[in-house]
């Protein structure tokens, strides 16, 4: 019997069953797409990450470093990569070679000539080294004792390779530094197999410091994580495998542990949180749509069976037979949209994760996943039993009425309803529990939904009344036609829920086109602003100079040093900045950014290179008091050091001009640069504190290099090559007072190779005046000579300067620090050919393309995604049901309709009664969801979460891009009259004068 109803009533249980299935599908959308957003998520931060961000180097000197990673194993971990090595140098100690081996290495080289190496002491090495096939290669750490004595094991070299120093098989390490032009420093690794770190003759058991030292080898493994294969709920097991491999680093000085997976974590960590709400509540709103959908459907259905429900009552059934009789239609069809509701819903995330997330996303329904859907239909039964009650208790007799006993209807529900909107959205937009920072707020997300909701409430109760006004009006004007229409609008049963349900549907759309169009222009602003460039390469760490020299040699291009802060700082060449960098001049003003850069560069005193073995001074020692021990300190800038070093340079004592001190090592061959003179006074308990010592002169500097002394061209005499002013007639002049700065006097100075403050290109207001500094001193201040609302680069507060101003005020170049190569637009691929073609390792590259996709891949834009997605599925589908709606209470009407044609009514004006009424309600309640959408945008969206960390630069938009909004309103609205007019005409087909002969049912 119940197969029969349904196929009686066939088209409205397939509404049901359609209505069904979308709930079910609307509900479990939300958590199948979150699963595999968050599996994007850990996958797109893993392959985009440098290769210290996504592995793990483990080092041992006594163990297996192998062995000890192999400890800590996932599906998600590569096997560890094992390998050795022993840093050497050579015999005549101009340089250090790093002799090892890694499994794997001869199919990550190009073998240029020769073979790779297959034997104990054999070799292969890079061009830039400078060996041939053939030679021997002696290194100071790989000897052997015969007759007593200790001699050098030649090594063979059997081959000549070319590496890729971006490969991650490397791990992003400096490996390659004269193939990248480097001559300071150590050598390209030379290249040999695991037999000669065993016929090597080293001891075992040694220390940290033996390996430094190159008296040990030490063992390493190189652990990567597995992107193909890691799952959105993989994350707590990443997380453990890290804590488990970074302690391993904790257990003493024999193991140590390389790795950035910290920062890789905490940004993957920071983008899940925020996914979860914003889809919670997304879906929320969706499924309550869904059940309001359910509840009038099924309302229809059972409203349907009325009279068979009656007839069942009278024939004797018990209460619980009839309310079976009554729900059995509803059950079967709610049972039966489960699967479908599931399959649709599974079909639809793995589309959607394939469009915007990844194509190799799994999308899995798993067991929390699979109980939403049943959590849906529930709701359905619910709705279901509260719309059969009515149905169940009513009076027989009225239940067998063709028109229902009029009521009076009362703004009771209304005024609930729209007071509760009215406080939620107080609290939601004001700041409620779920709430972000910068202003955001999570729980914004719900207002589109209050917002439709109240909208289509009013609209309900309004259009009845308006109608009402025109009953005067269309009594002597306008013909039959207008006089049925408003008449029936103003009673008819099914006008009201078709404007809540319309209203609501088209409301939540407006909203999530309104919502994604603005978001997406953000995305791309944001993008540009950030990444600075179209296309960002960065690359080894290095210097300056090396940086500038390699962007020099490629057209399109331009070096970047980045230190983040806060405030952020961009070290640059102006000029090549100003031809790559994403610009626009309404940034400062209408002013162009060529016009800009120059104001970044300032004149310079010349820097004081040291290159030598020693230094010497001469020195005008005025009166030093008994008891006083005065010290002159140099601060000497040395490469490869991020902190200068500090030489006692002289004692003074009165009546010794000359003293000298030793240069450190590294400025024999490379070019360190004096960077300040101190003194330093120390009274014992026996001093004279009635007469501090006087002032030092500083009268001339020299360097010995090559057993040759050569005077300091430092500018002694010229007051504006120091800082502060002290120099005169006889030299610099530095107080040896201890009390020399509260006296005014000066007990230190700087040569004036860098302006103080630092000229820069400013963005936002920074937490505090300095600038970090290419050695994050943050010893250098800086002065906006060019303020802008937003600059390239530059993701929160912070200033652009001049690359060679910011190198002369470092001391050295922290690990803090970014080397980039900026590309211009379409100039990527020819930069990433010209940094290949010097030897530049590229650790990652960004896009703003890349960043406007990660932003989209973050949680609050995720849930937009899906909002725009299943918002416009919910929209057709409450156009359906309000069509299908209009189109049932009609055909109730039809032995109303064949009476007015018997009593000489045509049909023309009976068509355009019928259009006039489905027209209007569908308009009313389309423009009702388009100005409930748009007034959602306008109130929510600035406090509606676009970013999972809300940037800080540049300013965000929220104004409206109407170009969407009116063409999903003008669709909307399109769709409304087509609907209406072939409702009309379908209606208008079916009424006959036969049926006037018809026994009532």
């Amino acid at each position: 019997m119940t197969l029969r109803g349904l196929w009686r009533r066939r088209w409205l249980s397939l509404a049901l069953l359609v209505v069904a299935a979308v709930t079910v599908a609307a509900a479990s959308l939300g958590p199948l797409y979150a699963q595999a957003a968050r599996a994007a998520v850990l996958r797109d931060a893993l392959d985009t990450a440098p290769p210290d961000h996504r592995g793990w180097r483990v080092t041992s000197v006594r163990g297996d470093a192998a062995d000890l990673a192999r400890r800590v194993s996932a599906p998600y971990l590569r096997p560890p990569v094992p390998g050795a090595e022993l840093l050497s140098p050579d015999p005549r100690g101009k340089k250090t070679y790093p002799l090892m081996w890694q499994e794997g290495q001869c199919g990550h080289v190009t073998l240029l000539r020769g073979r790779c190496p297959r034997s104990a002491m054999e070799i292969m090495v890079t061009r830039a080294s400078g060996f041939r096939v053939g030679a021997d290669v002696k290194l100071t750490s790989i000897t052997t004792r015969e007759d007593g004595e200790e001699r050098l094991v030649p090594l063979r070299v059997v081959g000549i390779y070319r590496a890729d120093p971006g490969d991650p098989f490397w791990f992003g390490r400096n490996l390659f530094p004269q193939t990248a032009g480097v001559s300071e420093g150590n050598g390209d690794p030379l290249l040999t197999v695991p037999e000669t770190q065993a016929r090597s003759g080293l001891p075992t058991g040694a220390s940290a410091a033996d390996a430094a030292a190159g008296n040990a080898w030490t063992g390493y493994a190189i652990v990567y994580t597995d992107p193909r294969v890691i799952g959105g709920g993989d994350l707590a097991g990443l997380e453990s495998a890290h804590a488990r491999l970074a302690g391993m680093g904790r257990s003493g000085d024999a193991v140590t542990v390389f790795t950035h997976m910290d920062d890789t974590l905490t940004r993957i960590r920071r983008q899940t949180d925020s996914l979860s709400v914003p889809v919670t509540l997304v879906t929320l709103q969706l499924v309550a749509l869904g059940w309001l959908l359910l509840f009038l459907t099924v309302r229809d259905l059972v409203a349907a069976r009325a009279p068979e429900t009656a007839l069942a009552r009278l024939r004797g059934l018990s209460t619980a037979r009839v309310w079976a009789f009554g729900l059995s239609e509803p059950v079967v069809l709610l049972l039966a949209a489960l699967p479908l509701g599931l399959a649709a819903a599974w079909a639809v995330a793995a589309r959607l994760a394939g469009e915007f997330l990844r194509a190799d996303v799994p999308v899995t329904l798993d067991g929390p996943t699979a109980l939403y859907g049943p959590a849906a239909v529930a709701g359905g039964l619910l709705a279901a039993a509260a719309a059969a009650w009515s149905a169940i208790t009513r009076p027989v007799v009225e239940q067998w009425r063709r028109t229902p006993r009029a009521r009076r209807r009362t703004w009771i529900p209304e005024a609930v309803v729209l007071a509760l909107t009215g406080v939620g959205l107080v609290e939601l937009l004001a700041g409620g529990p779920i709430s972000g920072s910068a202003g955001q707020n999570t729980g914004a997300l719900l207002a589109p939904g209050l917002l439709a909701v109240a909208f289509a409430l009013l609209a309900r109760r309004l259009l009845p009344l308006a109608c009402a006004a025109l009953f005067r009006l269309t009594r002597s004007h306008g013909g039959i036609a207008p006089f049925l229409a408003v008449r029936q609008i103003a009673r008819g049963s099914a006008t009201g829920s078709t404007v809540i349900v319309l209203g609501a549907g088209l409301g939540l759309a407006v909203f999530a086109v309104a919502a994604w169009s603005v978001t997406s222009r953000n995305f791309a602003e944001v993008a540009r602003v950030h990444n600075g460039a179209e296309t960002v390469f960065v690359v080894r760490a290095g210097d300056a100079a090396t940086l500038r020299r390699v962007s020099a040699g490629i057209p399109g291009s331009a070096p970047v040093v980045r230190m983040p802060g806060p405030p952020v700082m961009l070290a640059t060449d102006p000029a090549r900045f100003a031809a790559v960098a994403l610009w626009r001049p309404s940034y400062a003003g209408g002013r162009a950014l060529e016009d800009l850069t120059p104001r970044l560069t300032a004149p310079v005193a010349p820097r004081v290179p040291l290159i030598g073995d020693r230094i010497r001074a001469r020195l005008a020692v005025g009166d030093i008091p008994h008891g006083w021990t005065i010290v002159l300190f140099a601060s000497v800038r040395v490469p490869g050091q991020d902190r200068p070093s500090v030489l006692p340079l002289a004692r003074p004592e009165h009546g010794r001009m000359v003293y000298e001190w030793g240069l450190p090592p590294a400025c024999r061959t490379g070019t360190c640069e004096l960077r300040g003179l101190r003194v330093q006074s120390t009274p014992t308990g026996t001093s004279d504190f009635e007469h501090p010592p006087g002032d030092l002169g500083v009268v001339g500097l020299d360097v010995r290099r090559d057993g040759r002394w050569a005077a300091l061209d430092a500018g002694l005499t010229d007051r504006a090559r120091w800082r502060p002013a002290v120099a005169g007639q006889a030299g610099l002049v530095l107080s040896m007072s201890p009390w020399a700065g509260a006296a005014g006097g000066a007990g230190a100075a700087v040569p004036a190779t860098f302006p103080d403050p630092l000229p820069a290109l400013t963005s936002g207001t920074p937490g505090n005046r300095k600038l970090p500094g290419l050695d994050d001193a943050f010893a250098s201040g800086y002065v906006p000579a060019v303020p802008a609302a937003a600059v390239p680069g530059l993701d929160a507060a912070g200033g652009v300067v001049d690359i060679e101003l910011a190198d002369r005020a470092a001391y050295g170049y922290s690990d803090k620090a970014e080397f980039e190569i900026w590309a211009a637009p379409s100039r990527a691929g020819a930069v990433l050919a010209g940094l290949r073609a010097a030897g530049v390792p590229v650790l990652a590259t960004r896009t703003t393309a890349g960043l406007r996709t990660g932003y989209a891949s973050e949680g609050p834009g995720l849930a937009l995604i899906l909002l725009v997605v299943a918002a416009g599925a919910a929209a057709l589908l409450a156009l359906g049901r309000a069509v299908l709606a209009l189109y049932a209470a009609a055909r109730r009407r039809t032995l109303e309709l064949a009476a007015l044609e018997a009593a000489g009514a045509r049909a023309g004006p009976l068509r355009r009664s019928l259009l006039i009424e489905q027209a209007v309600t569908l308009t009313w309640a389309g423009l009702t969801g388009v100005l409930a959408g748009v007034t959602a945008a306008r109130v929510a969206l600035p406090r509606v979460p676009e970013f999972a960390e809300p940037p800080l630069t540049p300013a965000l938009a929220y104004t409206i891009v109407p170009g969407p909004v009116v063409l999903v309103a003008a669709a909307a609205l399109a769709a409304c009259l087509v609907a209406a007019a072939a409702t009309a005409e379908l209606l208008l087909r079916g009424v006959r004068v036969e049926r006037l002969r018809e026994a009532p049912a």
